[in-house]
């Protein structure tokens, strides 16, 4: 409809700014905010870059604790149909990618739709997964029911047959999908489109599956969009750049340091000639050596060694030193201690080259980060399962249940993970269960339990009790108060009971 195309594209056009701002403060470049008109004239067209980002850090801090694990459905066939599309569209890689956009942009899409045959019909079995970043994608929702979208706009640019530019636009709803392209040049409103009808396809294209465009932004909560993870974070960027940029400019100072000649009051200085300094560094605007105004005179001035300065009418010479490094750099560290606080990631993400905590140290340090990250696995976890849900019903299986199984967020070290572990399993947790807890793959911890490798640890640890059992069968044997036969029946009976093997003996 005409005016849900003016809606949509009027959407695009008023959350553009807001991404491109959320991504030159992840990849740049960012110009430098100036106090000064004056210093901003003189240094904006300088052409220099000093620019050492850090919104990346608040962004993989928390992207790098966002991993799937596994998608399983409620049979064997149905997960394996979502990993035959995993494979077929690389989602090991485009999953954690998707999570990331969303952190740094605010929001990130994926669709999915068959994948046609050269006749335009659905190939069985497999579905192409598209990624779209939200300056090309964006879903409007319905404002009487924020959770339920209405329509979703992508746009892009394509080239006619003759080489001009035209801009192309879907509406996809979730019965139809409607195809348009710029009449011209101009693509800023509905009426500068016209319908697309091309490869014997209507303009209006049947949609039978359903809603196929999935949201995924850091909030979760229903018709709204998401805030770039590290917004919070762009004032101690602008700190950070400014005392960067002013720090390497008094390293220029430092290179080419400013110098004073002082005389008395009332003593006549030497003629202009003599001022000139004729080092390596003076040349003249033709880039040859300079002398005098007439060409005909050397100053008396010279870099060379061995020579001296005849400073006639000074009394003396100085030199300005520039600003200490720690002048810059005590400022740093406290901006981006408070640039931790404000985007809840630990300082030692910042500079790893100090002391990292470790133990119980680390736990307490990350816990922020860690209930933020929980917070955002929450937010993408229901939108994951509905996006797979419509992967399987794109299949043929409606309503079939997804579950996703995500690695553990908590920062803590091996040996704590471990030993928090064997507690569990020794008051009654089965072993698949906190082995899936320390960040196994479901499939892989299956598999062990089926190979009788899963309760390996327990079998040990009795199999150490039957050693002692057997010294003290070898007492009684030796007393008289059991005989041998007895002693190997019974110990054969119970080594079958903690290795599992068959009571025929055949393992």
């Amino acid at each position: 409809m005409t005016s849900d195309l003016d809606d949509a594209l009027e959407a695009m056009r008023g959350a553009e700014d807001g991404y491109d701002t959320a991504k030159a403060y992840s990849d740049g470049p960012v110009e430098e905010v100036f106090t000064s008109r004056r210093v901003r004239r003189l240094l904006r067209n300088q052409g220099v870059s000093f620019e050492t980002l850090m919104g990346d850090v608040v962004i993989d801090a928390v992207a790098d604790k966002l991993t799937i694990e596994a998608i399983t459905s409620d049979t064997e066939a149905r997960t394996q149909l979502i990993a035959d599309v995993d494979e077929a569209n690389n989602m090991a890689l485009v999953r954690p990618a998707v999570m990331r956009r969303a952190l740094q942009l605010g929001d990130s899409y994926l669709s999915a739709w068959p994948v046609l045959d050269a006749a335009g019909e659905p190939v069985p079995g497999k579905v192409l997964i598209s990624v779209h970043s939200p300056k090309a994608m964006r879903v409007l929702y319905d404002e009487d029911q924020p959770g339920t979208p209405r329509v979703a706009i992508q746009k892009w640019t394509v080239k006619t047959p003759l080489g001009a530019k035209r801009v192309r636009v879907d509406l996809l709803y979730d019965d139809r999908i409607e195809h348009y392209i710029s009449r011209g040049a101009r693509s800023s409103r509905a009426g500068d489109f016209q319908p697309y009808e091309a490869d014997d396809r209507d303009a209006v294209e049947e949609n039978p599956y359903g809603f196929p465009v999935f949201h995924f932004h850091g909030t979760g909560l229903p018709g709204e969009y998401g805030t770039p993870e590290h917004k919070c974070f762009i004032g101690t960027q602008n700190k950070l750049l400014k005392l960067e940029i002013s720090h390497m400019a008094g390293v220029d100072f430092n290179t080419l340091p400013q110098r004073v000649a002082l005389r008395d009051a009332g003593k006549p200085g030497p003629s202009p000639i003599d001022d000139l300094d004729e080092d390596e560094f003076l040349a003249s605007p033709d880039g040859q050596r300079t002398s005098s105004t007439t060409g005909d005179r050397k100053s008396k001035l010279s870099s060379e060694p061995g020579s001296v300065w005849d400073l006639e009418g000074y009394r003396d010479v100085k030199q300005l030193e520039p600003t200490t490094a720690a002048v810059f750099l005590d400022p740093r560290a406290a901006y981006l201690r408070e640039g931790s606080v404000v985007s809840k990631t630990p300082l030692h993400l910042f500079d790893r080259t100090g002391q990292i905590p470790s133990g119980e140290s680390l736990k307490t340090a990350n816990e922020p980060l860690d209930n933020k990250s929980g917070r955002r696995k929450t937010a993408f976890d229901p939108t994951w399962r509905a996006f797979y849900q419509f992967v399987l019903k794109i299949l043929g299986h409606d309503d079939a249940p997804v579950t996703l199984a995500w690695a553990p967020i908590e920062s803590t070290d091996e040996s704590t993970k471990l030993a928090l572990a064997k507690q569990k399993q020794e008051i009654g947790v089965p072993v698949d269960q906190s082995l899936t807890e320390l960040g196994y793959k479901p499939d892989d911890v299956k598999r062990w339990m089926e190979d009788g490798d899963g309760g390996l640890p327990q079998r040990i640890a009795l199999l150490a009790q039957l050693g002692d059992a057997v010294g003290d069968f070898a007492s009684a044997v030796a007393a008289g108060l059991m005989d041998q036969a007895t002693v190997q029946q019974v110990v054969a009976k119970l080594v079958g009971d903690v290795t599992g093997a068959d009571d025929d003996g055949s393992g």
